[in-house]
């Protein structure tokens, strides 16, 4: 089966390994209610680490129904977060912002002063390999 545009589009993205990517998820269907939530909830923090090198897109699955079984995608919304080309972490229906913030703030340049800025306190994870 042929991928397609959108696959390709969003495969694509998360090669480009320009810092970490959050891809959300939604449909028409959840848009109003908890999809919308996790909208303003990931603009929001967009906002707050505009200049810092986190990517954040969101995908209509209404527009690219395909994506659903490409990504294993159960419920809605999700959210997946992208490290280096890599799949680090899926966060499935509504997600605290905190939750959010901290899984981005640990892969984004001065990820740690930004921390401090925004109040969030996150986990310390491990470099050790």
């Amino acid at each position: 089966m042929e991928k397609s545009q959108e696959t390709k589009r969003l495969e694509t993205m998360i090669a480009d390994e320009q810092g970490p990517l959050l891809i959300s998820f939604y449909n028409n269907a959840c848009a109003d209610g908890v999809c919308g939530t996790q909208s303003t909830y990931i603009s929001k923090l967009s906002n707050d680490l505009r200049g810092a090198n986190a990517r954040f897109e969101a995908v209509n699955l209404d527009d690219a129904p395909e994506l659903v079984e490409h990504f294993q995608i159960t419920s809605l919304p999700s959210s997946l977060l992208f490290v280096d080309g890599s799949l680090l972490v899926r966060l499935s229906g509504l997600t605290d912002p905190g939750v959010l913030a901290c899984a981005m703030l640990q892969h984004v340049d001065d990820g740690m002063a930004l921390m401090a800025r925004s109040g969030h306190i996150c986990p310390v994870t491990s470099q050790a390999a």
